[in-house]
């Protein structure tokens, strides 16, 4: 009878010992233990979004706008059926004022993740996710040099698609899907949560079919490219890292050339006109999980400025860092001149922030 005491006491105190490190780990991969300090630009602003919450935003470089994806994401939370489209924000103006960016859209457009393409020849391509009732989606917008709206001209879908969070164009029929999950199960849902385990594909489009072209990233919430085509960047938001891949001239996957660990669940990755990185993170998951069901309980936000020398280092900056107080659950930062916008998945507002260098 004592043995058989004894192994319970032991098979209980391993199960609950297990229960304990798996629990800690989530914490502490969560940010729960993290101290979020207090930085921000000499002055920031608040632009108001009486239509929703800009999760992600572009810059077109060639107009001196920002091109926003617009949507009720609290609205979504709460169940209601809403739908989204991409606004227009000039910048470099003391009151700037939000318009409409496209000319038409699908009926049932709710959007996440965009990317702008401009050819030689002055047409623009406006890639779009549109998470519609009936399934994933990639919508194509096109804008010839004379036009001042974006017009509706494809949709695109695949099975692929499996919770897509961000997309970069390379090309006007060319780019790549990050997703934010691989998981076909629950148990492999837990996995990439509590563990980490890297499950979430890439995906490319050649222009005429999808296909994955890699398969282990840990929930990748964010993509970006480099100006001249040759690298791409990968976020791993459950990685609290962002990869650097190498592209042929094709635009194809040439291989992986590093990781770059930045201690925060990675979010929307924007390139400045210099190269620079500005990467939105997520210091405390939890609190934002939280912050979803819970409006009035913030979620902090974060943008830090990431420059790589030539010699291969990489400095780090931080910019921006709020506990959610004066903007909650910032997801993308971009810089244009002396311009830091700060969107949110939840805020219908941008933050607009002057910067110095």
């Amino acid at each position: 009878m004592k043995k058989v005491l004894k192994v319970v006491a032991l098979s209980v105190g391993t199960v609950l010992l297990l229960i304990a490190i798996v629990t800690l780990s989530f914490l502490v991969r969560g940010g729960a233990f993290r101290t979020v300090s207090t930085t921000s630009p000499r002055q920031c602003e608040a632009i108001e979004l009486s239509a929703g919450s800009a999760e992600d935003l572009q810059i077109d470089r060639m107009s001196g706008t920002a091109l926003l994806s617009v949507l009720d994401r609290r609205g979504i939370v709460e169940g209601r059926a809403v739908k989204g489209t991409i606004l227009s924000l000039p910048l470099g103006k003391q009151e700037p004022t939000p318009s409409p960016a496209l000319g038409s859209q699908p009926e049932d457009f709710r959007p996440h993740g965009l990317s702008l393409f401009n050819s030689e020849e002055g047409t623009q391509t406006l890639v779009v996710i549109n998470h519609a009732l009936d399934g994933e989606r990639i919508e194509i917008f096109e804008r010839q040099p004379d036009q001042q709206l974006f017009d509706h001209i494809e949709t695109l879908s695949t099975p692929l698609l499996h919770e897509p969070n961000d997309l970069v164009a390379i090309g006007p029929r060319q780019f790549y899907v990050a997703n934010d999950s691989g998981a076909t199960n629950g148990l492999e849902r837990a996995g990439e949560m509590l563990f980490g385990i890297g499950l979430s594909p890439l995906i490319y489009f050649d222009g005429a079919s999808f296909k994955i072209v890699a398969d282990d990233l840990k929930s990748s919430g964010g993509i970006n490219v480099s100006h001249d085509l040759s690298e791409i960047y990968v976020g791993e938001t459950g990685g609290e890292s962002f990869r650097i891949y190498s592209l042929t001239q094709d635009g194809s996957l040439n291989g992986l050339q590093r990781t770059v660990g930045l201690q925060s669940a990675v979010d929307n990755i924007d390139v400045d006109d210099s190269g620079d990185l500005w990467i939105a993170n997520h210091t405390n998951t939890l609190a934002l999980i939280k912050h979803f069901g819970d409006a009035n309980s913030p979620a902090p936000t974060q943008v830090q400025m990431l420059r790589m020398t030539k010699e291969g280092e990489v400095e780090l900056k931080t910019v921006y860092e709020d506990d959610g107080k004066e903007f909650s659950a910032g997801s993308v930062g971009a810089r244009f001149g002396d311009e830091l916008l700060i969107g949110s998945i939840t805020e219908r507002k941008l933050l607009r922030c002057r910067i110095d260098g």
